[in-house]
């Protein structure tokens, strides 16, 4: 066993207690040193001229005072190989007060031959300096001792871009952390300010676009991306100069995160296709969504997808009297209860009453009893059939789900007295090229004509794909790339909208709170992204290249797939709101859907070919082309 290794196991070995009086008597004989350096300072280094009998007295005295000190100010616990500013500061409160009363009594008793006036002051300068000192040479000994008995392996060079908090953070447990391997070399930050000058002694040498010369001067292996508060442009741009610089990169954690103190080596993780595609927090009207949803009886069907449960997680913070959950998938709904409830538990608000429900939307039995038995105000009606291609193949399912079910639960909700309906629609519900998408704009006809009798609000909200949400493309392209590739893409020039389930979740509880009835809105999508262009910039934030190391492969469009989704149709108008990202959609293009003609053709659907399934919703969706994407 080498004698680093041997040293770090026989500390911790030492019983608590006794290291606890050690490190007092260490720091007992501090206050000792101390008062005799002053005193050789005072006194021009003259040994001759130290009344050695007046120390004999005073030591002790000021002993005492620097113990209880250290005991008032809690500064004789912390690990010394640990030690960090917030215990430095404790050490000099601490040694201040000490030196306060001992500077009052000696002024008071002491004779100015004995201990000239000045040596207070001097005493405590050079004590903070000792005990400051030392605590620091056993966390730098510490390190160093853990450095030398690590596998000689060699460290990973590191470049930091951002010279923020987080990077000061991040870069000063990487000193401190030797075990994990990695040297901070050089950091990178586009404030002119801050280039020359040092974090944690790590030097700022340049700018972001100064990445590539950098990596190759320093040789660096890895970059790490400290800037929590970061855009998606400018995450993407730093990302864009990392690929040309053909290094390794990863992200620490954004500005929330960072709020909870959660900047660590472990938290550090590789770019995901969220960071370039995401955008920037949507401000939401807080005091129209408390109105809407503060105290209320909120509930929320597919409440274990990814947008219901999104939904569930920011109605939370509005402090709704009741969240109910409603899904007909067992086990996520199990997994998201345990979730929300933690998090009530943990930060508040206290008082929800969380009710998870296992139903089906189509049942009007089970779903009528839940929402009497609550007397829901809100519904947020998420449950939906979502995959365009599996609903090709059962368009009667589909109608029965998306049309059938939202009637059932629309209803319910008039019949209960909510004052709330909003549908989660599609943007394939324009125009419909799919059964799915059809579905959805049946669904939009559907709760227009309920609207009319104005006992509950009933709006609809569209927008495009979710990043990431469970079985959409994104999740797919990692799935495959893991498994060695190829990456399957429709079609070359393929685009579609994107934004993720925490800003949709946002704007539908906004369309909640400010929409008015037998509306439609639309969200904000922003520019729609190419799918071949996604699948490559995923492979290479894998650290691969495409068509190289991961092969692409064209699948072609499946039936009912557009090459381009539309937001909206030539009849439809876009109309301002109150919400810069939510949409009114005015004219809302072709169809006309009779609820009793609704009914009749749910009641029958399973009793019909699917190409009759198909005919009959294009009766009532006259624009439905399923030949459209060809």
């Amino acid at each position: 066993m080498s004698l680093s290794n041997a040293i770090q196991r026989a500390v911790p070995s030492i019983p608590k207690r006794r290291r606890l009086f050690l490190g007092l008597a260490v720091q007992a004989i501090l206050p000792a040193i101390s008062l005799y350096v002053a005193l050789m300072l005072r006194l021009d280094l003259d040994e001759s001229r130290i009344v050695y009998s007046a120390l004999v007295i005073w030591i002790p005295v000021l002993i005492g005072l620097r113990l209880v000190a250290l005991i008032y100010f809690n500064a004789h616990t912390g690990l010394w190989r640990y030690v960090s500013v917030p215990d430095l500061i404790a050490v000099a409160k601490s040694t201040t007060a000490a030196t306060v009363v001992f500077g009052v009594v000696g002024l008071l008793i002491i004779d100015p031959f004995e201990i000239p006036r000045s040596v207070y002051l001097i005493e405590w300068g050079v004590h903070i300096f000792l005990a400051g000192g030392l605590r620091m040479a056993v966390r730098i000994g510490r390190e160093r001792l853990k450095d030398i008995g690590q596998d000689q392996s060699p460290k990973r060079r590191v470049v930091m871009i951002g010279a923020g908090d987080a990077g000061a953070a991040f870069c000063a447990q990487i000193k401190s952390t030797p075990e994990f391997r990695l040297e901070p070399v050089a950091v990178l930050d586009d404030d002119p300010s801050k280039i020359g000058q040092s974090l944690i002694g790590v030097p700022v040498i340049g700018s972001i676009d100064t990445l590539s010369s950098v990596v190759k001067k320093y040789e660096a292996d890895i970059v790490v991306i400290a800037i929590p508060a970061a855009t998606t442009e400018q995450r993407s741009r730093i990302i864009n100069a990392c690929r040309e610089a053909q290094v390794e990169f990863r992200i620490l954690p954004g500005t929330d995160e960072l709020l909870e103190g959660n900047v660590s080596i472990s938290k550090l993780r590789r770019v995901d296709v969220a960071d370039l595609l995401g955008r920037p927090e949507t401000h939401l009207d807080e005091a129209a969504l408390r109105a809407t949803f503060t105290g209320k009886t909120v509930m929320i069907t597919g409440g274990a997808g990814t947008i219901g449960s999104e939904l569930a997680r920011r109605v939370i913070a509005f402090e709704p009297a009741t969240l109910i959950l409603i899904d007909r998938s067992e086990n996520p709904l199990v997994l998201l209860e345990y979730e929300l409830r933690a998090q009530i538990k943990e930060h508040g608000p206290e008082g929800i009453n969380l009710v998870a429900r296992i139903a089906d939307v189509t049942e009007p039995v089970s779903i009528r009893s839940i929402m009497t038995e609550h007397s829901v105000d809100v519904v947020l009606h998420a449950a939906a059939h979502k995959h365009v291609y599996l609903m090709e193949d059962a368009p009667a399912d589909a109608v029965y789900n998306n049309v059938g079910g939202v009637l059932n639960v629309a209803r319910a909700a008039q019949e209960s007295g909510a004052s709330t309906f909003v549908l989660v629609s599609t943007d394939k519900a324009v125009s419909p090229t799919s059964v799915m998408g059809a579905t959805k704009r049946m669904a939009e006809l559907a709760i227009r004509e309920l609207g009319a009798g104005e006992t509950t609000h009933f709006a609809a909200v569209r927008f495009g794909n979710v990043l990431g949400s469970n079985g959409s493309v994104i999740p797919i392209f990692q799935q495959q790339i893991e498994s060695g590739g190829p990456v399957t893409v429709t079609h070359p020039e393929a685009e579609r909208y994107f934004m993720t389930a925490h800003e949709a979740a946002g704007l539908i509880l906004t369309a909640a709170a400010i929409g008015d009835n037998q509306e439609i809105y639309l969200l904000d999508m922003g520019t729609p992204v190419s799918i071949d262009s996604l699948a490559r910039t995923m492979i290479e934030l894998s650290g691969m290249v495409p068509d190289k190391d991961i092969n692409i492969e064209y699948s072609g469009l499946k039936t009912g797939e557009k090459l381009t989704e539309i937001l909206s149709s030539d009849q439809e108008e876009l109309g301002e709101t109150a919400n810069e990202k939510l949409m009114l959609v005015r004219n809302t293009g072709e169809g006309n859907a009779a609820l009793d003609q609704l009914d009749e053709f749910i009641s029958a659907v399973r009793t019909l070919t699917d190409q009759e399934v198909k005919d009959g919703i294009r009766r009532i969706v006259p624009d439905y082309n399923e030949n459209g994407n060809q």
